[in-house]
């Protein structure tokens, strides 16, 4: 039996791990703040100690991009030094670490070429430095590490950018959304899935697992489509057509800087473990109809 720990386990990706299918010989530890406050380092300890993982995920992070801008130590405390004393725990225990981090470390300035998981980092907000840092710590710390960098993830699960968007678009008769920022939306159980394959292969001894690795939906998309297009798989169920107008970045000031362009390059996860990327589009409709089908999508 294979025992894999699962910190972050409230977030969406976290849920959308523990709602997938896992191989039979896993046992998935799903450990929360309430069960492992990753910024308390004893309770990290003799966490791992009293559950001794086979391989560890940490899903856990402080990922609201603004939020990080007016509480800088606690965004170091949960994307820095959390993951520092965590690597270095497993390094102590010779236990593999997947560690998610995100595209927000590039600064977007190079053109349109996606980013290759080598690729200079220059954060441009306390977020991205403080995962940036998470992820120089753990390169430190653990030889046995694999760096998963994501891109703006959403689902029907907690609070994200398509369930922000759904209670805007039915509360607004206008919404200004920005159409100088392109990324790659993914879905969350499309991650959840990308991880679980990952997670199998260094169980079983992969070669050259262990690495920085991209993973995100496909294809890119300014953050102006993607709301349209969140609109359109809304539309069937809701009487509501707001306005969507395309704006600037510039005509919201007082918000954390982004990247303009933040696509990943994500050959290598395929070439190494065989994931192809999934049309954001698909999960996007899918999601739609879960929360339809739970009552919780707004008419």
């Amino acid at each position: 039996m294979k025992r894999v720990l699962l910190l972050g386990a409230n977030g969406q990706v976290g849920q959308a791990l523990t709602a997938e299918p896992l191989p039979a010989d896993w046992h998935l530890g799903v450990y929360g703040r309430a069960e492992c406050d990753i910024t308390d380092h004893r309770t990290t300890q003799q966490a791992l100690r009293d559950f001794k993982p086979d391989l560890i995920i940490n899903a856990a992070a402080m990922t609201n991009v603004d939020a990080c801008e007016r509480e800088t130590k606690t965004a170091t405390a949960v994307n820095f030094d959390a993951a520092a004393n965590l690597a270095a725990q497993c390094a102590a225990m010779d236990v593999p670490l997947i560690q998610l981090s995100t595209d927000y470390v590039f600064d977007g300035k190079d053109g349109a070429v996606p980013y290759k998981p080598d690729d200079q980092m220059n954060p441009l907000s306390v977020y991205a430095d403080t995962k940036m840092m998470g992820e120089m710590a753990v390169r430190h710390e653990l030889a046995w590490h694999v760096i998963v960098r994501v891109s703006s993830i959403f689902s029907a699960f907690g609070v994200n950018l398509l369930t922000r968007m759904l209670a805007a678009l039915s509360e607004k008769e206008e919404l200004k959304i920005v159409n100088d920022q392109t990324s790659c939306p993914t879905y969350a159980p499309d991650l959840a899935k990308a991880l679980i394959t990952m997670t199998e292969a260094i169980l079983r001894g992969k070669h050259g697992g262990f690495g920085t690795f991209h993973y995100c939906g496909s294809p890119a998309v300014t953050r102006f489509d993607f709301v349209q297009a969140i609109m359109e798989s809304y539309a069937p169920h809701t009487a509501k057509r707001p306005r969507i107008l395309p704006a600037l970045t510039s005509d919201f000031p007082g918000f954390a800087e982004r990247p303009a362009y933040s696509v990943l390059d994500c050959s290598k996860t395929h070439e190494i473990y065989g994931i192809e990327q999934k049309p954001w589009r698909e999960g996007l409709a899918e999601a739609i109809q879960t929360l339809h089908q739970q009552g919780k999508l707004p008419t």
